[in-house]
């Protein structure tokens, strides 16, 4: 399974209630280290950048290297998945004036600023890391600082990499980067199969937890709107806090909000199936765009972009994905159909593949509607989608 230790405290996230900004106290009990921004003056941050000239600074981390590393199911490999999401949240983000966004990566290498830093800065990453891990352990052994760990799997980075993410981190701070969205996908090393998207943000002692963690809610929030959290205990939470997650910024390394986001199981039908997969991966970006806007209390447009839709009047054929099978289901769970009664996403995932799930929703909504029930988008079927808007 892919993973670096999950540690400490989980919360669960109320998907239906409000997403609220939390302001740090540096004073506050189980604070250990100095708060380094909150989210209000991250807020604020964002309100006077038209003005001040000083937007918000966003860094877009497709997980892993651009040539290694990551889960990988028959042909996908999870770090170029990563790039695909990385770069449509990128797009949709740096629309918005306020915004001053960067790709650390691409699929064949680093991008130019962070490239040369890992060559002249080696030795100052090292040290930087060195320094940290002394710091939180004389803070364990104090007593100042808590560590539990939590029986959910994850791979360790190769040493380099993980110098590497955690000169990224170094970076940021030094480029005073405002927010790092670390883009990935999730895989399950044992037999049992699994699903479903987690948000990971850092340990509530460390001085970027209060912020990361109302980025990070705002984000699970518009995911959940489409999309089921992960089926694996404590990750079904949605929001997860984690200590050693070097992306995270272990040892307290981060300065900004920092958030991780496993967007779903490598093996789901959404990844696999190819023809609908731009589809989804493009919504699964613009939920997360959603997210930080919502953060923000910036206009957020519409909640996909699967719709409306051009459709086209056939049948359904199970098994089969394309982007109008997931339009539809998307369509169907705005309107209260999907998935059908008694099921849940968990079981009847959008996916934008056909199954008994999309066909039972469907005759579902023509049944409401008085019509024959057929399970096809038929013309009656196709206008009345219309009509809904979608």
């Amino acid at each position: 399974m892919k993973k670096v230790f999950l540690t400490l405290a989980v919360f669960s996230l109320a998907f239906g209630g409000a997403v609220q900004a939390y302001a740090a106290d540096a004073a506050a009990p189980g604070r250990a280290f100095p708060v380094t921004i909150t989210a209000e003056e991250l807020q604020a941050k964002y309100d006077a950048a038209l003005t001040s000239g000083n937007k918000v600074k966003i860094l877009v981390m497709p997980g892993h290297e651009p040539d290694y590393g990551g889960t990988q199911y028959l042909a996908l490999k999870e770090r170029d998945i990563a790039v695909d999401i990385g770069n449509k949240l990128a797009q949709e983000l740096a629309a918005n004036p306020h915004y001053e966004v960067t790709v650390a990566r691409d699929t064949l290498a680093w991008n130019d600023a962070l490239s040369g830093y890992f060559k002249s800065e080696w030795k100052k990453i090292q040290k930087f890391v060195k320094d940290k891990k002394r710091a939180m352990q004389k803070l364990v052994k104090k007593g100042d600082v808590e560590t539990r760990s939590f029986a959910v799997g994850h791979n360790t980075a190769a040493p380099d990499s993980a110098y590497r993410l955690y000169g990224i981190t170094k970076w940021a701070n030094e480029n005073d980067y405002d927010i790092v969205v670390h883009i990935h996908l999730n895989d399950n090393g044992g037999a049992q199969y699994q699903s479903g998207f987690a948000v990971y943000v850092p340990d509530h002692q460390f001085g970027n937890a209060d912020v990361s963690k109302a980025v990070g809610q705002s984000i699970a929030y518009e995911l959940n709107r489409f999309n089921a959290s992960s089926t694996i205990p404590i990750e079904n939470y949605g929001i997860v806090e984690d200590q050693e997650l070097i992306a995270l910024g272990a040892y307290n390394t981060a300065e900004f909000a920092s958030v991780l986001v496993e967007y779903a199981y490598i093996y789901e039908s959404k990844i696999v199936n190819e023809g609908a997969r731009k589809a989804v991966l493009d919504d699964m970006a613009h939920q997360t765009y959603r997210g930080i806007e919502d953060f923000f209390g910036a206009p957020k447009g519409k909640d996909t972009l699967a719709l409306p839709f051009p459709w086209t009047v056939g049948k359904i054929v199970a098994g089969s994905s394309t982007p109008q099978i997931y339009a539809l289901q998307v369509a169907l769970h705005k309107l209260g159909f999907y998935p059908p009664a008694g099921q849940l996403l968990i079981g009847c995932p959008i996916s934008g593949t056909a199954g008994v799930c999309t066909t039972d929703a469907l005759k579902a909504f023509q049944k409401s509607k008085g019509w024959e029930q057929t399970g096809a988008i038929g013309n009656l079927t196709k206008a009345a989608l219309q009509k809904a808007g979608f």
